[in-house]
């Protein structure tokens, strides 16, 4: 859990931080004065002449607890500071019109657990009288996240509300939604097979897994996962790599006014049916992007799409069978690969199996690709050519044993690493392919330069 630091305040000395007083809670006794909702109180009160110089004082704080912080002295405190176990400064009071003689730091809450410093700023002026200074803090332990409600859907849409605490979600049937009140860029998504992981970066909300959760909804936009592992299994199958942000989210727009299959295997039997769906799979091959990485003969694709799928060398049968399908025209390429693809998720074999395996481990790894584009602000960053071959070499070092949730730190640093914005949307916008005569444009080209990677040399 990340939190802000106020640096111009500056930070506390190692001396400083050895010197402050530790304060120790105790249950605390409602006085007819204050609210009774506190739980905890640790307080200190002197008389001592010179107290201002023994002012820091560090306390236990417990994650997700909140703190109001009182701090007397004959003259009005100076100001209340907060310190993290670091000694950085990540709270003060706002210094309000108020009770003259007395600072309040209010409802602060505690990012994590640990120990925190608090300088109560007493000014006790120069006169010899009224030297007396006090310092409370007081613990409200009702706002700890409360244990993981599990929440169960039914065979029609539901729609779920986040809260405070973890959830855990099954949607069961029907198109399901699960709401959040921030914004997309505030949570941090990662996939896992049929599991996502929901956490906010901001808040202290709890860790949400959800399953059969087809919606999100946050407060400036909507993520809609239906066709989200088809989609992104089109573009490792076709380009090697995960699908950019609008990329993804034009597809699976396109893809559901359709009413297309969510299944690779589906899709490509409804191609053969449906000439929409097959202007929509032709548009990855007529797309700029694909010019680029496939320059040459069928068995070069051929080989680069088994690579892109598989990690591996197409055996000589399946190499002789997909190149002559394309060859003869009774497939395009963007079909073989969509074959390709759905064949390798649908075999029994054992080695169709491990395939299986692999191909949804790079679903969820390129799932998390593109989610970490939104979380981290990185969409526009990811279009380059050094860009490309980041993702593409993430996807290749993806196997049958991945677990993408301890993958994740591998995504994350990949994301970090993209390379600096290379141009904006609109300045490859003539580029898009159209997924069929009437249709808008569809972003499949999200990645300017394709040539860097060492697969298509």
């Amino acid at each position: 859990m990340t939190y802000p630091t106020l640096d111009y305040l500056g930070v506390l000395t190692a001396q400083e931080i050895a010197s402050a007083q530790p304060l120790t809670f105790k249950t605390y006794v409602p006085t007819g004065t204050y609210p009774t909702t506190w739980d905890l109180e640790a307080s200190t009160i002197t008389g001592q002449p010179n107290a201002i110089l023994h002012d820091l004082f560090s306390f236990t704080a417990v994650e997700d607890v909140t703190y109001d912080i009182f701090s007397f002295s004959f003259f009005d405190p100076f100001l209340i500071r907060l310190y993290d176990n670091l000694g950085r400064v990540i709270a003060v009071d706002q210094e309000s019109a108020g009770t003259y003689g007395m600072d309040h730091l209010s409802q602060f809450v505690a990012p994590y657990s640990g120990t925190m410093y608090v300088d109560a700023g007493w000014n006790q002026g120069y006169a010899d009288a009224n030297k007396y200074v006090s310092l409370y803090i007081n613990a409200d332990l009702d706002t700890i996240p409360k244990p993981t409600n599990t929440l169960i859907g039914t065979d029609g849409a539901d729609r779920f509300a986040a809260t405070k605490s973890s959830d855990l979600v099954n949607g069961y049937k029907g198109i399901d939604t699960m709401v959040y009140g921030g914004k997309r860029a505030d949570y941090n998504i990662v996939k896992n097979a049929d599991m996502l992981t929901v956490s906010s970066n901001v808040k202290h909300e709890g860790t949400d897994v959800l399953r059969s959760v087809e919606k999100l909804v946050f407060a400036d936009s909507v993520a809609d996962l239906q066709y989200g592992d088809l989609t992104q299994a089109l573009y490792i199958g076709y380009f090697g790599r995960a699908a950019d942000v609008g990329g993804l989210k034009s597809f699976q727009d396109q893809l559901a006014k359709l009413g297309a299959p969510t299944s690779a295997n589906d899709l490509s039997e409804r191609y053969a049916k449906d000439a929409a769906v097959k202007n929509l799979i032709d548009s990855f091959g007529t797309s700029a992007e694909s010019k680029a990485l496939y320059s040459g003969d069928t068995n070069t694709f051929v080989k680069a799409i088994y690579h892109n799928v598989l990690n591996r060398d197409a055996d000589q049968a399946g190499l002789d069978f997909w190149s002559k399908a394309i060859d003869s025209g009774s497939l395009t390429r963007a079909n073989a690969s969509l074959s390709i693809l759905a064949g390798a998720q649908t075999n029994s074999s054992a080695q169709g199996l491990n395939d299986a395996l692999l191909v949804n481990n790079k679903i969820s790894v390129a799932s998390n690709f593109t989610f970490g584009l939104e979380t981290d602000g990185k969409e526009a960053s990811y279009n380059s050519l050094g860009a490309a071959a980041v993702a593409r070499d993430l996807l290749k070092s993806v196997t049958a044993l991945t677990d993408a949730n301890t993958f994740q730190s591998t995504v994350k640093q990949a994301v970090a690493g993209l390379p600096a914005v290379a141009r904006n949307a609109p300045d490859h916008a003539d580029d898009l392919p159209l997924a069929h005569f009437d249709a808008p444009a569809i972003e499949l080209n999200g990645i300017d330069g394709h040539l860097a990677s060492p697969l298509f040399a």
